[in-house]
């Protein structure tokens, strides 16, 4: 099979990410690169080549260089984690593929994840191939790659091991990305945290890991295993992580052709329980505020804050679930756009003289036709009960699921939320200025 011709689809903030299709039939397979990352360069190491043939002869397979890396536009956009699952949208779109088995290999792995979360209607199944939940060691190599990216070394421990053209894995990792644009995507991997989310992963997933990886030791797929209802975990054995021999990448080709074309393959799920980001805001001292203004006043202020939420929540891609009279539920695919939609909010009422409190988590939520329910829903008004005057507080599992977006975190230490079980450690989120 020839290398497939290399197209571009379009992210909804303007980048473009760069795409291959290949296989005529079967099921649809959308393979999320790891960071270091070519789709036209990955097909000169033969253990690749082998992996990607094999998947071919199959299923219909599509596969691209995620933002920041490859022939995709070297830019992170705010560098979130919904950027990133925006990527994955982007070309599903772009090919015509509604739903699909999603493989993720390493911090991709994580991005797949909470996608599958989000958006269950869209995901048959997920594939984790030497990947992790959380792995802030991940970090440590970030200096090495400012210093040693471009001889070809780097590339053969992460993807190409047992390879030793070094002249070819030269030219790879400089086509790949700079030292330190590199760097900066491992730092961020780094502080990917995929562990409040996994639980909620409703679709069959397998969990493939080499039993002596050197760069992600086997005991992280332990852990997404473990967290992942009823996922399956198979070991390979092996000492590699991506290897350029044909013989060890067909171990991990194996366990997925057996998992994509099983028996046991089950519908989509409805999704009428996702993962959501849940913004809720009210007006600080309405009451007082209403009895203050007038009616005649008051109302006309109420249709002043309702324009500007509704326009700062439309501009990052959110959904408005209801007016509730003085503030507003909101849904987001992830906490970093919700974060910047309620300081648009803040920052707008300021200007007319209005205040108000804002609370955010990203969990579970129930949908019911157009509404939501369910214990995300009442977490996030918790969270901004706890609010002060034009801040903006956040659930636990939200820093974790920012990773490169420009926020800042202040804990403000733990906290029982009425009707909720446990403590719940609370954030103060704040937009770093430029």
């Amino acid at each position: 099979m020839t290398m497939p011709a290399t197209r571009y689809a379009t992210t909804a903030d303007g980048l473009s990410i760069a795409y291959q299709q290949f296989g005529d039939s079967g099921p649809n397979v959308v393979w999320v690169t790891g960071t270091a990352s070519h789709i036209e360069l990955f097909w000169e190491l033969p253990g690749w080549a082998y992996t990607l043939r094999r998947l071919s002869s199959f299923s219909r397979v599509t596969w691209f260089d995620k933002r920041g890396a490859g022939l995709s536009d070297r830019t992170l956009g705010s560098g979130s984690l919904e950027d990133r699952m925006e990527d994955i949208r982007a070309v599903m779109d772009a090919v015509g593929v509604k739903s699909a088995v999603l493989i993720g290999l390493s911090e991709s792995a994580a991005i797949c994840a909470v996608f599958a979360a989000a958006f269950p209607e869209r995901v048959e199944r997920l594939v984790v191939i030497a990947g992790w939940a959380h792995n802030p060691r991940v970090g440590d190599a970030a200096e090495l790659f400012e210093t040693s990216w471009g001889k070809g070394r780097l590339l053969e421990m992460i993807w190409a091991q047992g390879m030793t053209d070094w002249e070819l894995l030269g030219r790879m990792e400089r086509a790949m990305g700079t030292p330190r644009s590199m760097a900066a995507l491992f730092r961020a991997s780094a502080a990917i945290d995929a562990r409040p989310v996994l639980p909620l992963v409703t679709v069959p997933t397998l969990v493939v890991h080499c039993t002596a990886d050197p760069m992600i030791p086997v005991t992280h797929a332990h852990e997404v295993a473990s967290l992942i209802p009823n996922a399956e975990l198979v070991e390979v054995g092996g000492a590699f992580h991506g290897s350029g021999r044909p013989e060890d990448m067909g171990r991990y080709g194996e366990a997925i052709e057996r998992f994509v074309l099983g028996s046991d393959r089950q519908s989509t799920p409805t999704g009428d329980r996702v993962l959501a980001t849940v913004l809720f805001t009210d007006i600080v001292d309405s009451t007082e505020r209403a009895a203050a203004e007038g009616d005649t006043h008051w109302a006309e202020l109420l249709d002043d804050h309702d324009r500007i939420c509704s326009r700062a929540v439309e501009n990052a891609r959110g959904r408005i679930v209801k007016m509730t009279g003085d503030g507003l539920l909101a849904t987001f695919d992830g906490p970093a756009t919700a974060i910047t939609a309620a300081h648009k909010i803040i920052d707008h009422l300021g200007v007319i003289g209005v205040h108000v409190r804002a609370g955010i988590h990203t969990g579970e939520v129930e949908r019911r036709g157009d509404d939501i329910g369910g214990i995300g829903v009442n977490l996030a008004a918790r969270v901004m009960s706890a609010a002060g005057d034009d801040e903006v507080w956040v659930s636990s599992t939200v820093p974790g699921l920012t990773v490169g977006a420009p926020i800042e975190f202040e804990s403000k230490g733990k906290r029982a939320l009425k009707g909720i079980p446990g403590d719940w450690e609370l954030f103060a989120a704040q937009l770093m200025r430029s």
